[in-house]
């Protein structure tokens, strides 16, 4: 027995023409506005307008691990996508009455733009309907342009904007991510957190040196690993045991973590300095929450400020990067 998106497939497929809502929304050049099943629109397109074989052409140009994850994230819920994919076709135009576009069998579309939204309808057993924006009449050189001026002059989204929309979508698959999330946003938003008003939660506030994408995935990281000792607190222990080791660190230079001029204070340094911590709670053998401020600084107190120079942990370690920033502090904390 056929399910509903596939009688109404069916039954909008007559004489080898499907019939979809739609509307002409720019006459010169000629744009269409539609909603395309995604199966059939699957077997109508290619991310490389040279490939005839639609899945040879989506092998070779998108991230199946990707696809996956977007299938399940929202396929899977039978959510639909929130922006247009962008196709390109060489015909002239469609049959068009009233609201109700007419799209032969024989059209071939090129996607310019949403490669791994419309291929993650291969991952998925609900079949959505895809908002497409339709260039008709481009030549394959006008094709590459169009991909080239969606492609290159599209502004990624900030890391940071996506983490804190992380915290609104709450997406079940990833209760990680949700928790940093909700971690994060309670440092930058509670009065007498070390970090109160200073983490950029969405990556527009270029005056705030800390972003949320900055930190989120070593806290992710920390609160995820089976290893740690993080991992099974609830919220509001995990919240008190970080609170507490920010606070250890900005007692280090309390001045200069004022006007942010401290070394602690560094992106890059802070996140070694929270990629640490699992390894300094263990060392104490103690439980997370027996660990006082000052039990952390008896710790942090043996850092030498002037090592986490640039130039002297590129030349002992081989690079500055934030792995070498942690090893040369675990050198000095843990003696190790």
């Amino acid at each position: 027995m056929l399910d509903l998106a596939s009688r109404e497939r069916l039954d909008s497929v007559t004489a080898g023409v499907i019939r979809v809502p739609g509307i002409v929304l720019q006459d010169s050049p000629l744009i269409y506005l539609t909603a395309l099943p995604g199966k059939w629109l699957l077997e109508h397109t290619t991310p490389v307008w040279r490939i005839k074989d639609p899945v040879k052409g989506f092998q070779r140009v998108v991230k199946e691990k990707r696809a996956r994850g977007i299938a399940i994230a929202v396929l899977n819920q039978q959510r639909t996508f929130p922006n247009a994919i962008v196709l390109a076709t060489d015909l002239e135009s469609f049959k068009l009455e009233g609201c109700t576009i007419y799209i032969p069998s024989t059209a071939r579309f090129l996607v310019v733009d949403g490669q791994h939204r419309l291929w993650s309808q291969k991952f998925s057993q609900y079949e959505a309907r895809f908002a497409c924006l339709i260039h008709m009449q481009l030549t394959e050189e006008e094709m590459a342009r169009l991909f080239l001026e969606i492609n290159d002059n599209q502004k990624r989204v900030p890391s940071s904007l996506r983490w804190d929309l992380v915290r609104l979508v709450r997406p079940e698959e990833d209760p990680y991510a949700i928790t940093t999330s909700e971690l994060i946003y309670a440092f930058a938003t509670t009065d007498g957190n070390p970090l109160y008003q200073r983490i950029d939660l969405t990556g527009e506030q270029p005056e705030i040196s800390l972003k949320q994408g900055s930190l989120a995935p070593e806290i992710r990281s920390i609160v995820s690993n089976r290893l740690s000792p993080l991992r099974d607190l609830d919220f509001e222990d995990k919240y008190e045991v970080l609170t507490r080791y920010l606070s250890a660190i900005k007692d280090l230079d309390p001045d200069g973590w004022k006007t942010t001029e401290t070394t602690f204070y560094s992106a890059r340094v802070l996140r070694a300095l929270i990629r640490l911590l699992p390894e300094l709670i263990q060392a104490q053998k103690k439980e997370p929450l027996e660990l006082t401020v000052a039990a952390y600084l008896e710790y942090l107190r043996q850092i030498d400020p002037k090592s986490l120079n640039v130039d002297i942990i590129r030349a002992e370690q081989g690079s500055a990067g934030i792995k070498a920033i942690y090893l040369q502090i675990r050198s000095q904390v843990l003696h190790k």
